[in-house]
């Protein structure tokens, strides 16, 4: 009768610990899967955070920037970011 306690507290176990297991699988699945929306996305973000890099001398950033002045640049960017996209690219 002992063993039979003994099997099935370790069958509980095991049990518990594989349904963990699954449970966290298909989390980690749901995490790493991303649409190919979300990774263009993430990509046009990470361009646009390039071309933002170190545009702004540091003259500029210790004076303050005039949120009006900030705002106009950042259509001004944006816009230009825009033509950019609708045109074709260009064949070699």
């Amino acid at each position: 009768m002992e063993q039979i306690g003994g099997l099935l507290i370790a069958l509980l176990v095991t049990l518990l610990l594989g349904l963990i297991g699954f449970a966290a699988w298909r989390y980690w699945r749901e995490q790493v899967n991303i649409s190919p929306e979300d990774e263009e996305l993430m990509r046009e973000i990470a361009e646009l955070n390039d071309r933002q890099a170190n545009r702004i001398s540091d003259q500029r950033l210790r004076s303050g920037i005039d949120p009006d002045e900030a705002w106009r640049i950042m259509v001004q960017r944006g816009q230009r970011t825009h033509r950019r996209s609708t045109t074709p690219p260009r064949r070699k």
